[in-house]
């Protein structure tokens, strides 16, 4: 049952997604009769794709391993503590938003080719999840990355295709620079399925490569320009699982292929410390000011990885903290994934569900996890990291994460003031998404009293109403002095470094339009001045020769060759 598990949990949605590729037509051809008339067509399969995986989270053992030495380069499967619950928040993502995407698209155009890249993604996510040794990974990752393509620029439009550019570069300048990441770790450790004491002799190059070649897919700024612009691009299911797990891969490969728990590194702990805090507090304001709400909910997913990097920058420089530290990071992670997942689903339920003031309320709950509401998974898994930042050198850090909490507070009013404003049109056929968000909303609510120490409960009791507090002041300046905040809405377009790079791009292929010419000028005129120069060479209408056979030239040439012979003959007897 374990080695099936392990094995299916990846192996069957990349079988369901050919089934969807290449089988007829659902609607006209059913898959399995469940009795009673039921017929389920094609279009139902993403909703089945993550089943296995959840399975194998909740029954495979932690340390259970398979060997399959005959796959690719020599495959290990299998789950770590670590692996179990990145699997078993993952596979839950996939699967409620699975049912959305199956209902969402079971009529629409080209909705059979969303359903196969959807499963296609997923089989890479929980592949790279089970697999154990580095060609996994990789393999997974890349099959993930690629087939994400095709769900950001499913709509076809002018701004997805544009957001679909950015992401193919900077998903593809991440997967090169993770193969020579990986490759070195091979090299490096001798071993395809590196074990802790191996990654111990890791080179600072292969150490920079794989912080470098997962800090695209994290978000790390100013890596992130693909989030904010692919998000509010990809359709719900799609930005659900890009911001809930795909982005959440780049933490998994750091905790598995960093040495923590080994010598202390300061000099990588204190670079990605940095750029955490630089991430976190870049992209919060910046969200402040966005009209699409899922925007807004791109750039709390940055901050949010700012967060967890920052974390990882601190068990780098402490070792001692990277046993506790590591489980804290993947619950922070679990939590975070399951709440943005909600709430990018509740964006499609607000715009097409019925019972709207139901959909309301759980946006406000989930909204209120993701701030770290006191008696909410947010306060848990902020009370987790907590031991990390006490042993923080900069003791001003703990401070920086208080004002974090704050404007993340005021990030979340903004979509809640954003969402409120949304127009709904209800659809029928809303019951199946709908029952599978509620589910989703079930494990955030639990979430605290499931995995989370009484102690954990009161977390964030004065940062949270504080933010409230100036969430409610400016919601009233809004209301009353529109004239005030009006001018703050979208100073920053999505993408924002991509924004002003433009004009400098533009400018500098204005100048280097004019160099090329300049350019081509200086080689016409060296062409021409060498055609002058040889225009002996190719007499039109006689033989190229003729100037050699001419006597002055070809006098001088015997006379030279001559004197050369003579020369020749003289050399043997002089040195005689």
């Amino acid at each position: 049952m374990t080695n099936a598990l392990l094995i299916s949990a990846w192996l069957w949605p990349l079988l369901l997604s050919g089934a969807l590729g290449l089988l007829p037509d659902g609607r006209r051809s059913s898959v399995v009769d469940l009795g009673q008339g039921a017929r389920p067509r094609l279009w139902i399969l993403p909703a089945f794709g993550a089943v296995p995986g959840l399975l194998a989270g909740l029954l495979v053992p932690v340390g259970a391993t398979l060997e399959l030495p005959w796959l690719f380069l020599g495959t290990t499967l299998g789950l770590d503590a670590i692996g179990r619950v990145f699997l078993l928040f993952t596979s839950t993502l996939w699967l409620v938003a699975g049912v959305h995407a199956a209902w969402n698209f079971r009529d629409a155009v080209h909705g059979r080719r969303f359903g196969a890249l959807f499963l296609l993604a997923m089989a890479g996510n929980l592949w790279l999840i089970v697999g154990q040794d580095l060609a996994s990974f990789y393999l997974g990752f890349a099959m993930m990355g690629l087939s994400s393509y095709g769900l950001v620029i499913h709509d076809g439009t002018a701004f997805a295709l544009r957001a679909g550019k950015v992401y193919l570069v900077m998903a593809l300048l991440g997967e090169v620079t993770l193969f020579a990441a990986l490759v070195l770790i091979a090299l490096d450790a001798g071993s395809m399925n590196p074990t802790p004491d191996q990654l111990g002799s890791l080179s600072d190059l292969t150490i920079g490569l794989i912080i470098a070649g997962l800090a695209v897919k994290a978000g790390l700024v100013p890596l992130h320009l693909w989030l904010p612009l692919a998000h509010p691009a990809a359709p719900v299911p799609a930005s659900a699982v890009l911001s809930g797990t795909m982005i959440k891969v780049a933490l998994l490969g750091w905790l598995r292929f960093l040495p923590f728990g080994e010598a202390p590194l300061p000099f990588w702990g204190q670079l990605l410390t940095t750029a955490g805090l630089v991430t976190l507090f870049f992209a919060l304001p910046i969200g402040l000011v966005q009209r699409d709400p899922k925007v807004v909910l791109a750039y709390s997913s940055i901050a949010k990885m700012g967060l967890m990097i920052l974390a990882l920058g601190l068990m780098l420089t402490e070792p001692t903290l990277a046993p506790a530290g590591a489980m804290a990071i993947a619950l922070y992670a679990a939590h975070h994934a399951l709440v943005k997942g909600g709430l990018f689903l509740g964006v499609g339920m607000r715009k097409h569900a019925p019972w709207q003031p139901w959909v309301m309320t759980g946006l406000a709950f989930l909204l209120l996890a993701l701030a770290g509401l006191p008696f909410t998974g947010g306060a848990v898994v902020k009370y987790g990291v907590k031991p990390l930042l006490a042993d923080a050198n900069w003791t001003w850090i703990g401070t920086a994460v208080a004002v974090s909490t704050i404007a993340t507070t005021l990030l979340m009013a903004r979509f809640a003031w954003v969402i409120d404003r949304t127009e709904s049109h209800p659809e029928p056929g809303w019951l199946w998404p709908g029952l599978a968000w509620l589910v989703l909303l079930a494990l955030v609510l639990l979430f605290p009293f499931v995995l989370g120490k009484p102690a954990a409960w009161k977390v964030n009791a004065l940062t949270v109403p504080v933010g409230l507090c100036i969430a409610a002041l400016v919601a009233v300046i809004a209301w009353r002095r529109p004239a005030v905040t009006r001018p703050l809405v979208g100073l920053v377009p999505p993408g924002d470094l991509l924004a002003l790079l433009m004009p400098i791009g533009r400018i500098a292929g204005r100048v280097g339009a004019v160099f090329l010419r300049r350019l081509r000028g200086l080689f016409g005129q060296a062409a021409a001045l060498a055609g002058a120069i040889l225009a002996p060479l190719d007499q039109p209408g006689g033989d190229s020769e003729t100037w050699l056979r001419a006597w002055p030239i070809a006098g001088a040439l015997w006379l030279v060759l001559a004197a050369g012979l003579a020369l020749l003959l003289y050399l043997p007897e002089a040195s005689a």
